[in-house]
């Protein structure tokens, strides 16, 4: 991402310019940079910010907290019996700025808890007591989890369970900073098709596109040469186990080290990881030397004590565990400060096998040769535009078998948020809802 291109909307997210309330929702279709202008922003802004996250992977791959953790909140549906006085109030005091990142799996319940914990603890009325807001993420990805009990609640409350329904973000004056450059992907026609399945609205040109890329061949053979893209863990763990014991040689075993507050479904990989000679492997950590980056594909060639031998665009790579920290934000009250500190660790080779990779966990990959294994069918919101968005071009696309309209699950309550400020609109479809194609056919 270029520093042309991020400069507009980072004035946005750093205040130089702002709404009334200096609140930004910041959104844009996968691979366009949301991630790298936010560490972009928080590389400047200091001690002044901080990023929070829904879940537990979220918050560790965005390097901050989750919100159930900084706000105390119980894991249940909230309300105003909820917010208290918290023991890190005046940590909440010193902030300018929250970032809360993959911001479309934030329930309506949850954003206006943290508005009235901010307001609360900070002895301020304003919107969210007058701490700058950030939201980030994609409507077209990662839905709120909601149990079938909540739901209920949540229409009678709010409509629906977006956290755009909350009462805090109505009243919150936030623009809309909508980032229009794709860097993942070049072809016109690939862009196309991918717009086509984020809004669930495919032509028949688009149809004929992706019945092409149907290759007949099964998920096992296709792993040989392509990263199989799957909706459920037990097809993925099939996949990558069956490759893993047809390769000849012994299994190397390495058990990770785990410290503090560290929990299970968290881990970045196998807290027990089996290698062989010849395995494919992806790298899952981006690399200090710049030999690889999150993502990289690479083939085990050997082994050194604990570290692993790869072979890397051509490149031999010793690859030595590394460590994945879990953070919580306490104030240093000496110098009266905002300071990040380490709960928890794993440490690891930055590794994992790299035959079948869930589609939940291909979140923020960039792969050059991807089969979508659609299984049982897609199940979630935007399951199908986050696998197909994965891939850098339509001729490293294979498909298990032909699109079904079933596989597009679409939530068309994910956009109802109404007008917003906009800082740069070039999702013209997110603000002035969707209009059909006359050849449109699913």
């Amino acid at each position: 991402m270029s520093e042309t291109a991020s400069s507009a909307p980072l004035k946005w997210i750093s205040g130089e310019e702002r709404s009334p309330t200096g609140n930004v929702f910041l959104t844009g279709r996968a691979g366009t940079g949301k991630t790298t202008l936010l560490r972009k922003y928080l590389f400047d802004a200091g001690e002044q910010a901080i990023v929070l996250a829904p879940t537990g992977i979220a918050a560790m791959n965005a390097g901050g907290q989750t919100i159930h953790s900084f706000f105390k909140f119980p894991p249940r549906l909230l309300d105003d019996t909820d917010i208290k006085r918290l023991r890190n109030a005046r940590l909440i005091k010193k902030l300018d700025t929250i970032i809360i990142d993959e911001i479309s799996m934030v329930r309506a319940d949850m954003l206006d808890a943290i508005n009235k914990s901010l307001q609360l603890n900070r002895g301020s009325k304003k919107p969210f007591g007058g701490v700058r807001m950030v939201l980030s993420g994609d409507l077209h990805q990662l839905p709120p989890v909601v149990s079938r009990d909540e739901e209920e609640i949540l229409l009678e409350r709010y409509g629906n369970p977006y956290f755009f329904q909350a009462e805090a973000f109505k009243t919150g004056a936030f623009a809309l900073v909508a980032l229009k450059h794709v860097y993942r992907q070049s072809d016109p026609a690939f862009l196309k098709l991918l717009n086509g399945l984020r809004r669930a609205r495919l032509d028949e040109d688009d149809v004929e596109v992706l019945n092409s890329r149907v290759s007949g061949r099964s998920a096992i053979e296709a792993s040989a040469t392509h990263i199989v893209l799957t909706p459920n863990n037990a097809a993925a763990f099939r996949i990558n186990q069956a490759r893993l014991n047809a390769l000849d040689g012994d299994a190397y075993i390495f058990p990770a080290k785990v410290e503090g507050q560290f929990d299970e479904k968290t881990h970045p990989t196998e807290s027990e990881l089996e290698l062989k000679q010849g395995a494919r492997v992806m790298t899952i950590k981006n690399d200090s030397e710049g030999r690889y980056v999150n993502g990289s594909i690479g083939t085990v060639e050997g082994f050194e004590d604990d570290a692993v031998l790869v072979k890397i665009d051509g490149e031999t790579c010793k690859i030595e565990p590394a460590t994945w920290e879990k953070y919580r934000y306490e104030l240093d009250r000496e110098n009266d400060k905002v300071d990040r500190s380490v709960v928890g660790s794993f440490k690891q080779l930055p590794l994992r096998l790299a035959y079948a990779v869930t589609v939940h966990k291909s979140q923020g990959l960039t792969l050059e040769k991807v089969y979508i294994d659609f299984d049982h069918g897609m199940f979630a919101h935007g399951q199908a535009y986050v696998a197909f968005s994965r891939a850098t071009t339509l001729e490293g696309l294979d498909l298990s078998r032909m699109l079904r309209p079933s596989d597009l699950v679409f939530d068309r309550r994910a956009f109802d948020f109404g007008e917003l400020e906009v800082v740069e609109d070039t999702e013209t479809h997110l603000i002035a809802g969707f209009q059909p194609r006359e050849n449109e056919l699913f």
